[in-house]
């Protein structure tokens, strides 16, 4: 994906929401977003921070990836070669919103979980994300919503099964291939 020339592609994503205590949680629905490209996040060190995402610097606010297929995928290759888990899933949790404050270029940044800071924090309901772009950028912050997808260190085995760490209770499809949502 060239930041310079973006395409525009529709994916179709589950989303997988969370649930309260042992209450299960409400019935999931699926999405078809337009797809730009991939954004790769990077987890802060110590967990407290917010975490980063690398920009482009013209001011549109374009995740950095590899500029080939094949060099992202061998970015995602030795990226799961680290936690050594299956598959990318085509679930998501929500939306993440990169913000880069006034002045900044070439980094955004996305808030942690308050509950986990293994997981950037996300908005479920899409009315909340677009108040939350319409009070930053009123306030002179640049945003770009981005979906969360699900990642394979997510999951752990259990019971012979594959189970969310973040939401245990939830029913997760079929793993898929990256390329799948590019």
């Amino acid at each position: 994906m060239r930041p310079d020339n973006p395409a525009f592609v529709q994916a179709l994503v589950r989303l997988v929401p969370a649930t309260a205590g042992n209450t299960p949680a409400r019935r999931s629905r699926c999405y078809r977003p337009l797809i730009v490209g991939p954004a790769i996040l990077h987890r802060p060190a110590a967990g407290l921070e917010p975490w980063t995402v690398d920009v482009s610097d013209d001011g549109r606010l374009l995740p950095l990836v590899p500029r080939s297929q094949l060099a992202l995928q061998l970015e995602v290759d030795r990226m799961r070669n680290l936690v050594g888990k299956p598959g990318l899933r085509s679930e998501f949790y929500g939306w993440s919103l990169m913000v880069q404050p006034p002045g900044v270029r070439g980094r955004a940044y996305v808030d942690r979980d308050d509950a986990n800071p293994d997981l950037p924090a996300c908005f479920e309901l899409p009315l909340e994300l677009v108040d939350r772009i319409a009070y930053l950028e009123s306030r002179g912050l640049q945003t770009r919503p981005i979906a969360l997808i699900t990642r394979p260190e997510d999951f752990e085995p259990v019971a012979g099964a594959w189970r969310n760490r973040f939401r245990p209770s939830a029913a997760f499809g079929k793993p898929c291939r990256i390329d799948r949502l590019l």
